[in-house]
């Protein structure tokens, strides 16, 4: 057994974000997602009085997911007002972008957005697992792009790990139907035209849940560790309220649960956070030194995964909580 490598020490959860999974009502039932469907709604009073909290915890942005957001308008209307009020930043709408009944309610839609002063981004889903059809998202992003007057209004979120060569055959009748290109460009990918920049973001699949099937995430090599940078240091809020430091795969857990905006300020839940155990190995010690710990008292795990919310998931949901419990010391 190789010797405990030793991390430097982060500065531990230090959320600028907040996102709203203010529903977890969907148009879609996707193979890959984890979001339990149902008719579960955020309470809006509950919801901007945790925002106004947020902004005075050192909160910059707010962005919104699901679900599919745009089900859930008037929330989507109020907290944009909300944030604006309070001098947030926006981040992004995650959207599956095929919500709408037609084209006049689209538009007014996104055109009431625009009134109430949302001033973000939307990320866009084309994959494999949201449907074949590109001219719903292509009607959505060019609307976008007219209401807002902005080429980059949108960037393109694509599943990777499973099903990739029906993704890049989506993304390319994509930017087929907005009369683009799929390039190159500085290292990345984009679909563009003239009056469109539409960044390509690829999301990791995290085979949990019911996607458990559809790739194994334990491919032989370990994650590098990043303190959960990416996914994490966000106040992640469910639709019941509770808030998580995570937007990743392993939001079910209740012991990533630091507070519900129903009894707790962001300012409690930055408390909470700091004296959970485990979340506060994940931002300050890191998973990998909780790996080394677990495979010392004899875990065993599948193999090696690069994905952080796999093991995540897995050491949450498999491992026995004693045996978790002493390796957070």
């Amino acid at each position: 057994m190789q010797e405990e490598k030793k991390h430097p020490r982060a500065r531990g959860f230090s959320p600028k974000e907040v996102l709203f999974a203010s529903t977890t009502d969907c148009n879609l039932d996707c193979a890959h997602c984890s979001v339990e469907r149902g008719e579960a709604r955020l309470p809006i009073p509950a919801a901007v009085k945790f925002l106004r909290s947020c902004r005075k915890a050192g909160v910059e942005r707010v962005g919104f997911t699901g679900g599919e957001p745009f089900l859930n308008t008037r929330f989507l209307f109020a907290l944009t007002e909300c944030a604006v009020a309070q001098g947030l930043m926006f981040g992004m709408v995650t959207t599956n972008a095929r919500w709408f009944k037609s084209p006049a309610h689209l538009r007014r839609t996104l055109g009431e957005l625009y009134d109430r002063g949302y001033d973000g981004s939307f990320g866009v889903s084309v994959d494999a697992f949201h449907g074949k059809d590109p001219a719903k998202p292509a009607l959505f992003i060019d609307t976008a792009r007219d209401v807002w007057k902005r080429p980059d209004i949108a960037r393109v979120l694509a599943v990777k790990g499973a099903r990739d060569e029906e993704t890049e055959a989506a993304l390319k009748a994509l930017a087929e139907a907005l009369k683009a290109k799929l390039v190159h460009r500085g290292g990345h990918r984009v679909i563009k035209n003239e009056s469109l920049f539409l960044p390509l973001t690829t999301i990791a699949l995290a085979p949990v849940g019911k996607a458990d099937r559809l790739l194994d995430p334990w491919g032989g090599k370990w994650f590098k560790e990043d303190f959960c940078r990416g996914p994490g240091h966000v106040f992640y809020v469910s639709p019941d309220g509770d808030v998580k430091p995570c937007c990743g795969y392993a939001t079910d857990s209740e012991r990533l649960t630091i507070g519900n905006i129903h009894k707790d300020t962001a300012a409690k839940m930055l408390k909470n956070a700091s004296l959970n155990p485990f979340v506060s190995a994940v931002f300050e010690t890191g998973l990998s030194r909780v790996r080394a710990r677990l495979e010392k008292q004899g875990v065993i795990f599948p193999g090696r995964t690069t994905n952080q919310c796999a093991f995540c998931h897995h050491v949450l949901t498999r491992v026995p909580r004693k045996t978790l419990d002493g390796c957070l010391l």
